[in-house]
């Protein structure tokens, strides 16, 4: 694949995976007003257990901006310390330097904080 069409490729991805998040926020969105019919002694477990859409918002979000990032030719190393997810960035790292010679070391990582609701 020539790196006109990776780039176009990645673009497409960091699009998608937009939409995506957008679904995902629609759907929290309506599992949101679902829960206010809830019994009371319930939302609690529900609200607990809504923060998984908040999750996987926050993860979409993040490799929609990798892959928008690695399409706009940002290096790898930028790119992979730009995300706001720590934890995903240092499994994204390792998985990008495993090919590459033991003399090049993965950058350090950039603590992110997990945003919960925006």
């Amino acid at each position: 694949m020539s790196h006109s069409n990776t780039k176009g490729l990645l673009a497409a991805v960091s699009a998608e995976l937009a939409d995506i998040r957008a679904g995902i926020d629609e759907a929290g969105d309506l599992v949101s007003e679902l829960v206010k019919g809830a019994p009371p002694e319930q939302r609690l477990t529900y609200l607990t257990r809504m923060q998984a859409f908040d999750v996987l918002s926050q993860r979409v979000d993040a490799l929609s901006g990798l892959a928008g990032a690695l399409a706009a030719d940002q290096p790898m190393d930028t790119a992979l310390a730009a995300l706001p997810l720590a934890e995903m960035a240092d499994r994204l790292r390792e998985l990008s330097f495993r090919g590459r010679p033991l003399s090049e070391t993965a950058p350090a990582a950039v603590s992110g904080d997990l945003l919960l609701f925006d």
